[in-house]
């Protein structure tokens, strides 16, 4: 598997492991738990006859109110992230059954207790096989935090990380076998690149001969959509009928704490540059399709994240996926994916910049085209049906070397 700093063993084909996963998961609305719902379909397609296991996890403050997720009879157990006598229950159940292996979705906002470390001692209760899939790594952890981080590394059998840019941070900072690490990219929609499948979702979404800017996820301050905002008049004169498009609902934790600010404090900056006509807010969770719908009529996504460290980005990986051209600033993940002209990287809080960069696009169809090319061929790999079967090959790997769920002492110090 491309990325993976060593090879999994060679190991003979069957039944797909049985596997439970434990994250966040719809309807819940968290982007953990929609990567989740697409590894475990995915996954599931595999092999039908063996049906994997969903252990939901609940958001704080919502204790035992099992009715505020209608998981469908999909999750079969649930642990409150705030009950540490939760996760202890789960993790006994898990142990009784006939669970194969264990891939914890991790981030450390869902998880209960300092730095998320109650998710160490579920690990430690274990006796199957862990794959720690981690979502965040930073370059340079320090105190609690890396203690936590380092506890769940010699607990896993496995880590998956999302980047190669991560590895190095593993590595440099933490006790753990470069063998242990591998690198599963995040999945993409499968998804096929035709200019005519654009024409055609601009006329359902009513936008036929709109040069369309957009930018999608759960919405909050880290988005940085006013520096795209304040870049729009400028594009205006590149592009009079550009439309752009902020698609997703708040955050649900900014939303429970400061309501609809940040969106409003939006609406009225564009309203006060004069370029309202040129925003538009969809303000609702999409399903996959819709976003999907979204992206295909996208001729340039935007992100101006402020986060230079953020490792990974699902929205980005599905801009690349879908073959958008993509103007980002330049955090990790960007970096690496739009490395090689697959995207154009801007500074941070410069509207002018993007202004640039976008209107570099919109002005020069045969530059747009290309870079849509060129980032569309680099994602081919990261479809949901191939990160599956990586997730099988490493599932395998561990049941046929029946991988401890505790690395042995001299695994850690090797």
């Amino acid at each position: 598997m491309q990325g993976t700093i060593a090879p999994f063993p060679s190991i003979p084909s069957g039944a797909a492991p049985r596997v439970a996963f434990v994250a966040s998961y719809p309807p819940r609305e968290c982007g953990i738990g929609t990567f989740t719902y697409d590894v475990v379909n995915n996954y599931d397609s595999i092999d039908p006859s063996r049906l994997s296991t969903v252990v939901a996890l609940n958001d704080f403050g919502q204790m035992y109110d099992y009715d505020l997720h209608d998981y469908q009879g999909r999750v079969r157990y649930q642990i409150e992230a705030d009950d540490l006598d939760s996760f202890i229950e789960v993790a006994d159940q898990l142990n009784r059954s006939r669970i194969q292996v264990v891939n914890i979705q991790h981030e450390y906002g869902l998880y209960g207790g300092e730095y998320g470390e109650y998710i160490v001692e579920f690990m430690r209760r274990l006796q199957k096989p862990v794959v720690l899939t981690l979502h965040t790594v930073l370059p340079h952890p320090d105190g609690k935090f890396k203690e936590v981080t380092q506890s769940m590394l010699d607990l896993a059998s496995g880590v998956v990380v999302l980047a190669r840019s991560a590895l190095p941070m593993i590595l440099s900072n933490y006790d753990v076998p470069a063998s242990r690490v591998h690198v599963i990219p995040h999945g993409i929609p499968v998804f096929t690149r035709k200019e005519s499948i654009r024409r055609r979702t601009k006329k359902l979404l009513g936008l036929v001969e709109r040069p369309l800017l957009s930018t999608f996820g759960l919405i909050g301050p880290s988005k940085a959509i006013e520096y795209v905002i304040e870049a729009l008049p400028k594009i205006v004169e590149a592009a009079p009928n550009v439309l752009y498009l902020v698609i997703g609902e708040t955050h649900p934790h900014i939303r429970k704490r400061e309501g609809e600010n940040y969106r409003n404090s939006l609406a009225e900056l564009a309203k006060d540059l004069g370029v309202e006509k040129h925003v538009r807010f969809n303000n609702r969770f999409l399903s996959n399709s819709e976003l999907i719908r979204y992206l295909a009529a996208t001729d340039v996504y935007i992100m101006a994240y402020l986060n230079k460290d953020q490792i990974v980005s699902g929205t980005l990986a599905y801009a690349v996926g879908c073959g958008k051209a993509v103007v980002a600033t330049p955090f990790t993940y960007a970096e690496e994916m739009l490395a090689d002209g697959r995207g154009i990287i801007v500074p941070f809080k410069d509207p002018g910049a993007i202004a640039t960069g976008v209107s570099s696009l919109l002005t020069d169809r045969r530059k747009l085209l290309q870079m849509e090319e060129r980032a569309y061929k680099f994602s081919r790999p990261m479809t949901w049906p191939s990160v599956a079967r990586m997730y099988l090959e490493l599932f395998r790997s561990l049941v046929a070397t029946r991988a401890p769920a505790r690395p042995l002492a001299h695994e850690r110090s090797a």
